[in-house]
């Protein structure tokens, strides 16, 4: 059997640092109806996208994220989950991926140097 710390990394994208100044805001379902559950962006690619929520999400659900880059238009996207982590202060961390590639621009506005 392989050790766990040998697999190589099967990510489609390579994960970057958002910028502080980026907003998301995240709703339980794919209408983008409801209250807002997210708190920030941890990690972004074009693939997808990791989260600090307030609520947590089941595996396979689709909800819907919107993103605003300094000094761009908010860009709705719909994502589903791929796992969902609680964490000891009550919030939860999110990992899911897109339905279709986030735009290189946008994961530019979206991302730190």
């Amino acid at each position: 059997m392989e050790p766990i710390h040998s697999k190589k990394n099967q990510r489609m994208a390579r994960r970057l640092q958002a910028k502080t100044s980026a907003k998301v805001h995240a709703t339980r379902n794919w209408l983008g109806l409801g209250s807002n559950i997210a708190i920030r962006i941890l990690d972004i690619s074009e693939s997808g996208i990791r989260l600090l929520l307030r609520e947590p999400l089941e595996m396979g659900k689709e909800f819907e994220v919107t993103l605003e880059g300094p000094g761009s238009r908010p860009n709705r996207h719909l994502a589903q989950v791929v796992w969902c982590v609680p964490l000891p202060d009550g919030s939860y961390v999110v990992g899911a991926k897109w339905e279709k590639y986030l735009p290189y621009p946008e994961l530019l506005s979206l991302a730190r140097n």
